[in-house]
């Protein structure tokens, strides 16, 4: 300590402060400072990759609602009967619907078992894949009007004021918005596996 005198009072002690000063966690000399930085690093990045992969689960609560009336609301609402070109899809969306839940339900829990994460995650992505490729299949070999874009198309006409549209008018549109919702089912997913992978190895990180 040094004094400091002001006139004729008496001087005042001040302690003087010693290098690496500071507040010093309870159990330790600071010597294992660098390896409760990383601890706390790994801590924070499994919160972000946490955060993230809800975010992601939660885009999937939109789409596959909304993948499924595409699949099933056009013909339903125009009378076609759901076979084997359309009902196949809509049942993809229950399951990823369900899945997704499940993933989001582990997600948010405060232990959880990486591996099932890890599986639910990629059992989404494989729903997506099987969808684009169904999808792509079956512009192909199914007939015309048996097609969802074609269905779809014939939905839009009749609920359209317009008496000149025609379903061939709005099918290269139904087609584009078909391959657009097979592209976002496979692209969400890929996000939620990477984010999933993050999450459970941060996780076995701070397990060991």
């Amino acid at each position: 300590p040094r004094s400091v005198g002001f006139g004729s009072n008496p001087p005042v002690f001040v302690p003087m402060s010693s290098r690496g000063g500071g507040p010093r966690s309870a159990g330790t000399d600071g010597s294992d400072h660098a390896f409760r930085q990383t601890v706390d690093t790994k801590y924070k990045k499994a919160a972000v990759a946490r955060r993230n992969l809800m975010k992601t689960l939660r885009m999937l609560f939109a789409y596959y609602p909304l993948a499924g009336a595409f699949a099933v609301g056009p013909a339903l609402a125009t009378g076609v009967e759901l076979d084997a070109h359309t009902a196949p899809f809509a049942a993809l969306a229950v399951v990823g619907l369900a899945c997704a839940a499940l993933a989001s339900r582990d997600a948010a829990a405060k232990t959880f078992e990486p591996k099932r994460l890890r599986r639910i995650t990629k059992l989404l992505a494989f729903i997506g894949f099987f969808n684009l490729v169904g999808g792509v299949a079956a512009r192909v070999l199914a007939h015309e009007d048996k097609r969802m874009a074609w269905v779809f198309a014939t939905f839009v006409t009749r609920a359209s004021f317009l008496k000149n549209l025609s379903p061939g008018n709005v099918y290269p549109f139904a087609v584009s918005l078909e391959l657009l919702l097979e592209i976002v089912g496979v692209v969400i997913p890929l996000g939620a596996v990477a984010l999933a992978h993050a999450l459970a190895l941060y996780a076995e990180t701070k397990t060991n």
